[in-house]
């Protein structure tokens, strides 16, 4: 030990500073000794174990609750001196599941453009260019007949009318001038069932077939005689059938106004062009009809009938 005033290195027993006579406290003699310190730190251990048994004996310290918690936190577990986490043996219902791989996303595609809108249409349109061709098998059946009415109306001489007589009069002439199915002596019962059968063709569910004779035309153009059917007009020789389509005006979806020249022209006089009367013939698609098209109605022309606006 030292002494406190002159700092002088002293013995373990000196009571006295032998430089400058201060005297030493028990204490500085007490921890200056070797054996005195260790006995010391050993009494302070034993009491130490002593209290820390006196703990768990009487149950004031749980050392197996401190155990659990350290084992739920993580990183605290049972690790193998290899560094794996030991395997118990597990029956096959005991597996764990294996971890599904987070699924790869595939690339994204780029967005396929937004489609232009359609354009509205305005109703009515001239269609003429489009549907012109796809109405000629059904303008061919109705061209016989309007071009022999042309005459009949020359300078108003008729008034013009559209009802199921007047449709079945133009089947009845297609039967007879176009396909030549139909001639004097053919039995009634075999005329009405074609008549009926053309009249469908043309006009769908717009017209019945129907012969009522009053005196005026078209009525008397067939008229029934006993068991057959007989044309009651005089014979125009020398004469051909036209018509050609002005214009065909879309007047809603799917319903059209037809317009059309029809008339009479000479075989031989080719300067003679004859008469020709303008007609309107409403028609309807219809995908299940014969020509694709039936005609509702035919009126005689009017300047508001060719108008698009």
């Amino acid at each position: 030990m030292k002494c406190k005033k002159c700092g002088t290195e002293l013995r373990s027993d000196d009571e006295f500073c032998y430089r400058c006579g201060q005297r030493t406290t028990v204490f500085q003699r007490l921890f200056a000794s070797r054996a005195i310190v260790g006995s010391t730190i050993a009494i302070v251990i034993v009491a130490a174990a002593a209290v820390l048994t006196w703990m768990i004996v009487s149950g004031r310290l749980d050392l197996s609750s401190l155990g659990k918690r350290n084992a739920d936190k993580p990183g605290t577990e049972n690790v193998t001196a290899g560094g794996n986490t030991p395997r118990e043996d597990k029956g096959a219902g005991d597996q764990q599941p294996a971890a599904t791989a987070e699924p790869v996303s595939e690339p994204t595609s780029e967005p396929e453009p937004t489609p232009e809108p359609t354009p509205e249409i305005t109703y009515p349109v001239d269609v003429t260019k489009d549907m012109k061709t796809e109405m000629k098998e059904l303008s061919t059946r109705i061209r016989p007949f309007l071009a022999f009415c042309a005459s009949y109306y020359e300078r108003g001489r008729h008034a013009f009318k559209w009802d199921d007589m007047s449709a079945s009069t133009m089947a009845l002439y297609n039967l007879q001038y176009l396909d030549k199915t139909v001639k004097y002596g053919t039995p009634i019962d075999t005329i009405m069932k074609k008549t009926k059968k053309e009249v469908k063709n043309l006009f769908g569910k717009n017209a019945k077939c129907r012969f009522t004779y009053s005196g005026r035309f078209p009525d008397y153009v067939f008229v029934k005689t006993g068991n057959t059917m007989v044309y009651n007009v005089t014979r125009i020789t020398g004469k051909t059938y036209s018509m050609k389509t002005d214009k065909v005006i879309e007047y809603k979806e799917g319903k059209y106004r037809l317009i059309v020249s029809a008339g009479l022209v000479s075989e031989r006089n080719k300067k003679d062009k004859g008469y020709f009367q303008k007609y309107t013939v409403y028609v309807e698609k219809d995908e299940s009809a014969k020509y694709g098209f039936v005609i509702k109605k035919i009126a005689l022309y009017k300047k508001k009938d060719g108008k698009t606006a």
